[in-house]
């Protein structure tokens, strides 16, 4: 924890020239956007691209009113965005994408998301240390991530001063450096269970909205005819996906609002539908995985319910699998991941089994020639045997499936030493944060967080994970691990957009 924080009895007129700065702060912030929307409007943009640019002006203007509003807009507007689905979607997309409806010119490198993040950064930091109250609480696991930051960023330099492609090797480390800043914003800002309750409920409307909108692709584009279709999105949906189940099922057991326990149930059809038909084998079986370490915490902690959902689980899922075991649409496409796992798999998966097979070959080779340093990112893996063409994917020469070991391909052992122990304080601390938690609704974010961190790494050993979208669900759920201790210890309390304006109390300078 570092803490600056200087305690100081403001007066009448402090109060008042802080009050004064602040309305005049958000009155320049207007002038700049209706400037901004001028020059739009000057331009002839789209009244698509004009809307978004107000939205996007609108979350700049409420994160300077608090910051926090600035993590829930980056996490909810990351989670909604796919480049499958809506390839005109601005957030997560450079300012330079042609296809997004907020291209500004070819020059502008930095995304939504980007700028986002660190105008948050910036309030926030800003801010409490104008007002006095900078306190920043790093927690065990802020340290481990910049360690592993740094390294990466020794990765970049290395790679490019070994004659690595510049564009491709920003490409590549860029959204990493988005898991530590998120960790620190979400440790941070988010201060109370309320917050962390909205945090939690604007994820899940992201979510579901990614849902809708796949069902709504499958209807409009694919006219519910799925035969041959590889999949409807990006391979990051179906493990963010995890996220939305595993709390379901959490906030049953646990108790959680009956709101959040209902809605969701009301909600699922259409996340399952999505999840189904972007058929991604390793996200059904982390999904598997996680609903598994649940019933064995139900073992620990509610023996009697353990005996009646274990056994009624097993016999369902054996029964499911006689059912659909050889059926090629999407309700066997659970059935067709347990095949490929114990060695019986489709065409089409099997195919895609040599492939990562002979990738992990060259990714090992690639490790045995440079297992210090790696070769660092910009710089081609080498092949030691030839692979299938996917040529589509224009750095299939750069980047692996298997994201784990891709680290030590790309930064050397130590750097891939610092993920493991990134990834082992997390589990420890996240399971431990689920031991101490009261029952109810913290015990459901606790678990939650650290089994969706647990699935999404299990997940990176097989497919690619170090898209920004991930990065940023990854580090705010490393966020909240962090700050579960301040979080349960802390009085939650209504906190409106406006109470930042009022008066705050007087105490009369002592003579």
């Amino acid at each position: 924890m570092l803490d600056l924080l200087i305690p100081r009895y403001p007066d009448v007129i402090t109060v008042a020239r802080r009050n004064e700065r602040r309305w005049w702060i958000l009155f320049l912030v207007v002038c700049v956007l209706s400037g901004v929307v001028l020059v739009l409007l000057s331009r002839r943009m789209s009244p698509e691209a004009v809307l978004s640019f107000l939205i996007f002006g609108g979350v700049l203007v409420t994160t300077a009113i608090h910051p926090r509003f600035g993590v829930y807009a980056i996490l909810g507007l990351t989670l909604f965005g796919d480049r499958s689905l809506h390839p005109w979607y601005p957030f997560t997309k450079n300012l330079s994408s042609p296809e997004s409806i907020m291209y500004v010119s070819d020059s502008f490198s930095f995304s939504p998301l980007e700028l986002a993040i660190v105008w948050t950064l910036l309030v926030w930091i800003v801010r409490a240390a104008t007002e006095r109250r900078l306190r920043i609480h790093f927690g065990p696991l802020f340290w481990p991530a910049a360690v592993f930051l740094v390294f990466n960023a020794i990765g970049l330099v290395y790679g490019l001063a070994n004659g690595g492609n510049r564009v491709i090797a920003l490409w590549e480390v860029r959204a990493i450096f988005y898991l530590p800043l998120m960790l620190l914003l979400a440790g941070n800002l988010i201060e109370n269970r309320a917050q962390l309750n909205t945090l939690f409920w604007v994820a899940t409307i992201a979510l579901f909205a990614k849902g809708v909108a796949g069902v709504w692709y499958v209807h409009d584009v694919l006219k519910w005819n799925l035969e041959g279709v590889e999949r409807i999105a990006e391979h990051a949906m179906s493990i963010h996906f995890n996220f939305f189940f595993v709390l379901l099922v959490a906030a049953w057991l646990y108790h959680d609002s009956a709101v959040r326990r209902f809605s969701m149930t009301l909600m699922a059809p259409f996340v399952l539908f999505s999840l189904i038909a972007n058929f991604r084998r390793a996200g059904f079986l982390t999904l598997g995985m996680a609903l598994g370490l649940i019933v064995l915490l139900l073992y620990i902690e509610k023996r009697r319910l353990f005996y009646i959902i274990a056994p009624t689980s097993a016999l369902g899922f054996a029964a499911y699998l006689v059912v659909f075991w050889n059926n090629q649409g999407p309700l066997g496409a659970l059935a067709r991941a347990v095949r490929s796992v114990i060695g019986q798999p489709s065409a089409r998966d099997a195919a895609s089994n040599i492939y990562r097979d002979l990738e992990n070959i060259n990714i090992m080779f690639t490790i045995r020639n440079a297992p210090l340093t790696g070769i660092g990112f910009g710089n081609k893996f080498h092949l030691l045997v030839p692979l299938p063409d996917i040529s589509v994917f224009e750095w299939w020469e750069y980047i692996t499936h298997n994201s784990i070991m891709w680290v030590w391909m790309k930064i050397g052992v130590v750097g891939f030493y610092a993920l493991i122990l990134l990834l082992a304080l997390t589990m420890l601390y996240g399971a431990r944060m689920v031991r101490l938690m009261p029952h109810g609704q913290l015990r459901v974010f606790a678990l939650t967080a650290t089994l969706y961190i647990f699935t999404h790494f299990v997940y990176a050993y097989v497919d690619m994970s170090w898209e920004g979208g991930s990065m940023v669900f990854v580090g705010t759920m490393m966020g909240v691990i962090n700050a579960l201790p301040q979080i349960a210890a802390a009085r939650s309390a209504p906190s409106w957009p406006w109470r930042v304006f009022q008066a705050e109390p007087v105490v009369q300078n002592r003579v």
